[in-house]
């Protein structure tokens, strides 16, 4: 038998029996677990995505196409050779610039889920006759429909409310479960997601809340800094322990213990024009400072912070090297 035609009874066998139920016909068989990637690309729109503001080597759109030209074969092919999974979605951190600036969300997903069977799949990734909407033609889609958005924030931009994205928006339709088993031949398989979440963000939380726990504004930045100094004391980890009126209120959602966060781009306001340290410790030091502590006790599965990218071959190396792929 093929092995598209082995694929095709294994299918139709899933859909016909159903998941088993656990209990007295528990298989006693293998457990065989495929891992998809469900990945949020996150854009910080302040005022970071003004080039005329904040100068950086790469645009937004640069590091959303290192991840789409590396879909297929790069991620999709990892570790799995069918029944891929994997879903690429362009989110906001403030959902009323959906409304705002009339986006169509439809062209921000790219689902490999949606196929019948792998044959529908490949057919839509190799760009087979007969096939009207392809994997190219979504992301060109994406593409054109981000960069316009994007075209949009540069005009006019809003503070980016990070804590409340983290404590709302990141919802059961962004970090997907393990899905039911499927028992065949006396075996489980199990569909799980490695729920993976790229922000793009220059490190500073400015919402309009301020001194409340909520931000890290340049003035709560300065503010801790001065502090600091003032203090005498030489650890500034051990600090901003001891002086919790500085930090960022933890968020209390349990699904950021199933979600890696890499977080993008991270800019110092402190350095001159030409990357010299104006003032110590820098904002860098006290963004990566303050991030950490707020992320490890919200409870966020994993995640990584890194500054601007100079090349899009170093934004292609950090996105591939957070989700564990090395590029052949």
């Amino acid at each position: 038998m093929s092995k598209f035609l082995h694929f095709l009874f294994v299918t139709i066998l899933f859909i016909k029996c159903g998941p088993s139920e656990k209990g007295s016909n528990e298989p006693s068989g293998k457990q065989i677990s495929v891992t998809h990637f469900n990945i949020l690309f996150v854009p910080d729109m302040s005022n970071r995505v003004n080039p005329g503001l904040y100068q950086r080597p790469l645009a937004d759109m640069d590091i959303l196409s290192v991840i789409t030209q590396n879909l297929y074969p790069t991620i999709l092919r990892f570790k799995r050779a069918e029944n891929q999974q994997d879903k690429l979605m362009i989110d906001f951190v403030n959902k009323g610039l959906i409304n705002q600036y009339g986006v169509n969300t439809d062209k921000l997903l790219i689902d490999f889920s949606r196929f019948a069977n792998q044959n529908d799949r490949i057919n839509y990734i190799a760009e087979r006759e007969g096939v009207n909407r392809t994997l190219r033609s979504d992301i060109n889609e994406m593409s054109l429909e981000y960069s316009r958005i994007n075209n949009l924030a540069i005009k006019q931009n809003t503070g980016a409310d990070i804590w409340s994205y983290f404590h709302q928006g990141i919802d059961e339709k962004r970090v997907l479960p393990v899905s039911k088993p499927l028992i065949y031949m006396n075996n489980r398989y199990v569909n799980s997601y490695r729920n993976i979440l790229i922000l793009l963000t220059d490190g500073y939380i400015e919402a309009g809340i301020f001194n409340k726990g909520f931000d890290l504004s340049k003035k709560s930045i300065d503010m801790f800094r001065k502090a600091f100094l003032q203090s005498g004391e030489s650890d500034m980890g051990l600090f901003l322990q001891r002086n919790k009126q500085f930090q960022i209120k933890p968020v209390n959602n349990q699904l950021l213990q199933n979600l890696e966060v890499l977080v993008m781009e991270l800019y110092d306001r402190s350095l001159s024009p030409a990357g010299v340290a104006t003032i110590h410790p820098t904002d860098m030091e006290i963004i990566r400072l303050f991030w950490t502590n707020w992320l490890q006790n919200s409870k966020v599965k994993r995640f990584e912070l890194h500054s601007y990218a100079t090349s899009k071959d170093e934004a292609e190396k950090t996105v591939l090297h957070f989700l564990g792929i090395s590029k052949t």
